[in-house]
């Protein structure tokens, strides 16, 4: 194993950089453990005062995980400048909705954890055995995993520019990610996010200038692409037939993620969202939480993929799908000099730092809500659960170890947990907008469609009987199409238990929909509770006003794109539709997502009987 300070490519100014990085996080655990909160609520919501914005940078910043510079660089030899097509199709449209159908009610019903709610819309067995499901898969199984994926992506940096093994690189970071997770509890998580994603723009943009000073400037770097490449890389719309991500790939990802989001806040692909909304100050805040994530994550990802455009140009052996991953490291070995090195390296550490500790502050904190105080040991003292969220945080990073040193590719396990949690995501639509959806429809959903999936993944399109006459050989889009299937199979399931099983008592349906007050299909309970219908129309105008959202947003950044690579005129037309588009939806936005009257965080009583909420005192930290 290498000596740590005995690096052939850092010197001691970059190893200064790297050790106030590291101290400035020790610093804030000291500094926030005294604001983390005497209570669940404090420690794991931070008194529920956070301003959208500041949870947006959060989770953005959380979203960076597997997605950080070894993968995104990665697609980017790959394809070109169209990639930024990739988180589009993924985050875009996604979040949006999030934005405009869910995130208020979920901040309306002013749950401690988002599993809780199955509870509140179910009753009897079923909603108990779906909230501990929820709690027990995001904490033991997604949360596990995407903390494994942010630690190999961490190591595809460090091994190509440190010469460092995985085993020296978790030694180095895990240390101190546990130490201000622990200290600082959420608040810690938040802050921190906020001035890491300072970090990780601030040191993407200078790799991004000093790329395009090598190469003379933007139109010199479009020309270059051009002559090594070819057009299509230096294209920012993607050709349809494109092996990585022609137009098949980017409807597989728009459409495994966007529908059925929003619906459970605690989805296997992005399990933490739910700690994001309920610790917003209100319903208009959790909403605006969704926007801030798409630009901001947005801004992350285009900074960050930007310069790999130079690694097509120089390194035209890393095209494979076994090298892609380690452009990002080279690009910082060539470009960066002695310090900045150091600063962009610190960058790949927040991003995933970022995401780690995320993960482990929810993982921890459903674990001993929905699990362990709910179902095993529910009278014990505040302090005894305090401990325990914490033993639970060490335990989920343990995990995440496991998975990143048996893990070998970054985006397979995206794939994978894309497909995972995608053949249930109908059901997440259907739980808000239809009452005579029931607690076994959600079961056949969360256990089934998990089920499907595998089996058509492992069994049903790997057996050769199968392939004739070729009805399921999609070539290189075998996996998406798997994923397709899954969740029409699954919907077809849950539809069908929905219909032969009754409904749920219209006493617990009449409480939900008085305290939820969702949209959709809800006239029977209406009418027995004495309260006014849903509002006619809202889902249809929330589905038309978020595509402007993303268009405004996916504009933004294709303007950015094309300024970098010197095509004026086709940045001033997208310019031109980023601003229109904006307008559009901030009209929308405005309408559809009322100011709050008051304090509306109490306004919806009564609580969870089974959660004692204690107010915080945590002050906003930004």
């Amino acid at each position: 194993m290498p000596n740590l300070f005995d690096s052939a490519h850092l010197n001691w100014l970059d190893w200064s950089v790297l050790g106030v990085y590291f101290g400035g996080l020790i610093l804030l655990g000291f500094v926030l453990r005294k604001q983390s909160g005497e209570d669940l609520e404090g420690y794991f919501l931070a008194g529920r005062k956070l301003p959208g914005w500041l949870n947006g940078f959060s989770y953005a910043a959380t979203c960076m995980n597997a997605d950080v510079a070894p993968a995104y660089c990665g697609m980017t030899v790959m394809t070109g400048v169209f990639i930024c097509w990739f988180y589009f199709a993924r985050f875009g449209l996604a979040l949006m909705i999030a934005a405009l159908l869910f995130a208020g009610l979920w901040r309306r019903l002013n749950l401690r954890t988002s599993p809780e709610f199955y509870e509140l819309r179910f009753s009897g067995s079923a909603a108990l055995t779906m909230r501990s499901w929820v709690a027990l898969r995001s904490a033991l199984i997604a949360l596990p995993a995407w903390t494994g994926a942010g630690l190999l992506g961490l190591h595809k940096i460090s091994s190509p520019l440190l010469d460092w093994s995985i085993f020296t690189t978790l030694a180095v970071v895990i240390p101190v990610i546990l130490f201000y997770v622990l200290a600082s509890g959420y608040v810690g998580v938040v802050t921190s996010d906020f001035f890491q994603t300072l970090i990780i723009i601030g040191s993407s943009i200078l790799l991004m200038m000093i790329v395009l000073v090598d190469f003379g400037g933007p139109t010199q770097l479009y020309v270059a692409l051009e002559n090594s490449v070819g057009s299509e890389a230096a294209s920012v719309f993607p050709p349809i037939g494109h092996e990585v991500l022609g137009l098949v790939a980017i409807a597989a990802w728009t459409m495994g993620t966007a529908i059925g989001y929003g619906g459970d806040a605690a989805p296997m692909a992005g399990a933490m969202e739910g700690q994001r909304i309920l610790s917003c100050r209100n319903e208009r805040e959790s909403a605006k939480m969704y926007v801030w994530t798409t630009l901001i994550l947005f801004l992350l990802l285009a900074t960050l993929t930007l310069p790999a455009l130079a690694a097509m140009i120089h390194w035209p052996e890393v095209r494979t799908a076994e090298k892609k991953e380690l452009a990002y490291g080279m690009l910082m070995a060539k470009y960066l000099p002695p310090g900045l090195l150091g600063l962009s390296l610190s960058a790949v550490l927040a991003s995933i730092m970022s995401t780690v500790s995320s993960n482990m502050n929810f993982g921890a904190q459903v674990l001993v809500n929905d699990v362990y105080q709910r179902s095993l040991i529910k009278k014990a003292s505040l302090p005894h659960y305090l401990l325990m969220g914490k033993i639970f945080s060490a335990g989920i990073l343990v995990l995440g170890i496991i998975v990143a040193v048996t893990a070998t590719n970054v985006i397979q396990i995206s794939i994978f947990m894309l497909g995972l949690s995608s053949a249930e995501l109908t059901a997440n639509w259907a739980q808000w907008w239809w009452w005579r959806f029931n607690g076994w429809a959600r079961l056949t959903a969360s256990l089934g469609g998990p089920l499907i999936f595998l089996l058509n993944k492992l069994f049903l399109f790997p057996n050769p009987w199968f392939s004739f006459p070729n009805l399921l050989d999609f070539g290189p889009h075998n996996d998406y199409m798997i994923i397709f299937i899954s969740m029409g199979m699954t919907l077809i399931a849950w539809v069908a238990v929905a219909l032969l099983t009754p409904p749920e008592p219209m006493e617990h349906l009449v409480e939900f929909y008085r305290r939820a007050r969702p949209y959709g299909f809800w006239r029977p309970v209406a009418e027995a509770a004495g309260e006014p219908l849903p509002p006619q129309g809202r889902i249809a105008l929330g589905f038309i006003v978020a595509p402007f959202g993303t268009v405004m947003a996916a504009t933004g950044i294709l303007t950015l794109s094309l300024l970098y690579l010197g095509q004026w005129n086709g940045a001033v037309t997208t310019f031109g539709v980023m601003l229109i588009t904006g307008t559009i939806f901030y009209v929308g936005f405005s309408k559809l997502i009322r100011p709050p009257d008051g304090d509306n965080t109490k306004s919806n009583a009564p609580k969870n009987p089974a959660v004692e909420t204690v107010e915080a005192q945590v002050v906003e930290n930004s």
